[in-house]
């Protein structure tokens, strides 16, 4: 296998670039201008930051304080609920109190009273008598609580 190289040569004159370099006046402009566009860009990017930074620091403010707002509300409930429970212990206290002094009254007043003393007086001091059978009237209830009377007895 054989390999053959061609060179083209084009005269003895350099071909012209077409392209135009910037001098470097122009060079340190365009590099200014690139600079100040950056500068402007962090800027922004900082502006942003710190808006940014102002939400959220607005946000976890608002946060805080309504955490704040509803461990206070939770304190406050927990100590209704606390007297509560301590004013229901103490009216049942007394309703206890209260029904030992009821029995209490109950039998000293059961003790005190004599039947047979009550009946003997009724019997020999006002004359009283027991009912004969005839003098007994029977009524039916429809309803068994009470009875309602709509002219006199017999």
């Amino acid at each position: 296998m054989e390999f053959r190289t061609y060179s083209f040569y084009d005269g003895n004159a350099a071909l012209e670039n077409e392209e135009v370099l910037p001098d470097r006046e122009t060079l340190r402009e365009q590099e200014r201008m690139e600079r100040k566009y950056r500068r402007r860009q962090e800027e922004r990017k900082r502006a942003r930051a710190l808006r940014s930074m102002r939400l959220q620091a607005f946000g976890f403010t608002f946060a805080i304080i309504a955490l704040a707002g509803l461990f206070t509300g939770y304190v406050h409930l927990q100590n209704s609920i606390t007297r509560t429970k301590n004013n229901i212990s103490s009216l049942q206290e007394e309703v206890t109190t209260l029904k030992a002094d009821n029995a209490a009254a109950k039998n000293r007043i059961s003790t005190s009273l004599n039947l047979n003393a009550i009946k003997d007086a009724a019997v020999n001091n006002l004359g009283m008598v027991y009912a004969d059978t005839d003098q007994i009237v029977y009524y039916n209830m429809e309803n068994e609580d009470y009875m309602n009377q709509y002219e006199e007895l017999p």
